[in-house]
């Protein structure tokens, strides 16, 4: 197994070692995570910021040089972060309805196909759109966010999935597709599953959140209604106190609004809701040599996921994928609570970062297509 070093650049070929078997391959959804890598040169042709691509490997795997270490005099321990962190620039972003898989893949393209600085622009980098969702993005005004963070609330309330693929012509690498695609759906995984093992399940402290409350202020001129929404069993908002769907063990919260909230009273319902009812953590380790839930194969971050632990049953997302030492199991992490402090930490940062940034979803489902290429 090779580690493949390219100029971010153009993709011209820099370096190559061979992987030591003492790598961690790890990907999360939920917050920054760097895959380590020890190949067999101390000394090599390549700078941060350039593009390895894991070759000869049983999955894809395409990442940056986050950091290089010097192990012994033989060896170099290389940091890498996933792809997608190349997409972590700050935009400006407006609030749009529409065909938000179209919205995520013009925002691409103009910032890494079309931008007016030629050095930001990847000639190798290719676009495919294999699916459509409308639906509704709400912003505040002159609000300035990371493109990866806008892409993370598209896929992770409108069951978008991304993925990267390396394309190679007689052994060399000459390009990279980012494919828009739609997620796994109605994966059902017991936690008596002959390949699970090592299973550990947490809930946080807290309920989840199904009934919000937002009073008017009384400084309002316009808007006086005190509004509330209903968090349903599959995932939809209601205003519909007697819908058959509700949740029975009712945890309520509530919130003044002003007149300037009005707008987008519903997306920063269904914002706070979702995040609630993913804040759970079940992890395990699975084999990979099962014919159900391959990690990186037909399962990729991002996928929903049924996960039936004895009596109670989770609504979950695949948040976290790691590979160690090896490719015959993988540690899997449903959920989006985490337990260790540094990332405990690294998620209350992420939450006072985008604490204005909202999604509201209008589920007209999911369509199939074939994408335009760029």
């Amino acid at each position: 197994m090779q580690l493949v070093f390219l100029d971010r650049l153009n993709l011209a070929y820099k370096d190559y070692g061979y992987v030591d078997k003492d790598f961690e391959i790890a990907l999360d959804l939920v917050i920054i995570q760097k895959s380590l890598f020890t190949i067999n040169k101390s000394k090599l042709n390549v700078s941060v910021g350039d593009i390895v691509i894991l070759k000869d490997a049983p999955i894809h795997y395409i990442g940056i040089v986050e950091r290089l270490e010097v192990a012994d005099k033989h060896r170099t321990t290389v940091h890498v972060l996933d792809f997608k962190e190349m997409f972590s620039i700050d935009i400006p972003v407006e609030s749009y309805t529409g065909d938000l898989s179209l919205y995520l893949e013009n925002m691409l393209v103009g910032n890494f196909k079309q931008s007016n600085d030629p050095l930001q622009n990847l000639s190798y980098l290719t676009i495919e759109r294999g699916s459509s969702v409308q639906g509704e993005l709400s912003f505040e005004p002159d609000k300035i966010m990371s493109l990866a963070s806008v892409m993370e609330l598209i896929t992770k309330s409108y069951g978008l999935r991304l993925t990267t693929e390396a394309v190679y012509l007689r052994g060399r690498v000459t390009g990279i597709i980012f494919r828009i695609g739609e997620v796994q759906r109605g994966i059902k995984l017991k936690n008596n599953y002959q390949a699970i093992q090592d299973l550990v399940v947490n809930d946080s402290s807290s309920q989840m959140v199904n009934k919000l409350t937002y009073y008017p202020k009384l400084e309002n001129v316009l808007f006086k209604t005190t509004l509330v929404y209903y968090l349903l069993t599959n995932g939809e908002l209601t205003q519909d106190i007697h819908h058959p769907h509700r949740y029975m063990s009712v945890k309520p919260k509530a919130f003044y609004y002003t007149d300037n909230d009005y707008p987008t009273l519903l997306t920063k319902a269904r914002s706070e809701m979702i995040a609630s009812k993913l804040d759970h953590n079940i992890t395990f380790t699975i084999k990979s040599d099962n014919d159900v839930f391959q990690p990186m194969k037909n399962i990729e971050l991002g996928d929903f996921v049924e996960f039936v632990n004895n009596e109670q049953t989770y609504d979950s997302v695949v948040t976290s994928i790691k590979f160690s030492q090896g490719f015959h199991k993988a540690m899997v992490t449903l959920g989006e609570y985490r337990i260790k402090l540094t990332e405990k930490i690294q998620l209350l940062n992420k939450s006072v970062n985008s604490a204005m940034s909202h999604i509201s979803i209008q589920s007209t489902g999911i369509t199939d297509l074939d994408g335009g290429e760029f």
